[in-house]
């Protein structure tokens, strides 16, 4: 799974941090040490707007102050003109209904308005998808026996109808 996440974030030059983690703020995959403790702080980011956008965000002990705030994203910067550093938190609802999340931080030239569709774009194609059957090694860890699992095609069985 981790190299799947990582060949999938090799796309996107511009991105210099990418961590990808659970609702429990478990690393998944990540180019940079995380700070667990910092990770469960990103977990109540969309909670409140108010709270979120007052305290910022703080990943690798750098402080980012948030300007843009919604239901699944948030996203800031912090630096000067010309030494300009951004952040985005997203946060998705995977097949499995389990809440995952990736922040990625980029600097240079690169702006939020290309940089945060990409990282929707990203969690939609590499994170939505993950779900517990991508760690199941065989038939017999199915919930259903007579119910086998495709990639890409989903459940075939027999149900009852």
């Amino acid at each position: 799974m981790e190299s799947k996440l990582k060949e999938a974030a090799a796309a996107y030059k511009d991105w210099t941090k990418l961590v990808v983690f659970d609702g429990g703020a478990k690393v998944v995959h990540s180019t940079s040490k995380a700070d667990t403790k910092e990770l469960k702080n990103f977990l109540t980011a969309f909670d409140k707007r108010e709270d979120t956008i007052g305290k910022g965000l703080v990943l690798d002990g750098e402080h980012y102050e948030i300007h843009r705030w919604s239901k699944d994203t948030t996203h800031g910067r912090r630096g000067t003109v010309g030494n300009m550093h951004g952040i985005c938190l997203h946060k998705v609802t995977t097949d499995s209904k389990k809440d995952m999340y990736a922040v990625i931080t980029w600097g240079g030239r690169a702006t939020s308005a290309r940089i945060v569709p990409e990282l929707q774009e990203y969690s939609k194609k590499n994170i939505k998808p993950l779900t517990q059957r991508t760690q199941w090694k065989h038939k017999s860890s199915t919930p259903n026996p007579a119910v086998n699992w495709f990639p890409g095609m989903g459940f075939c069985g027999s149900f009852p109808r």
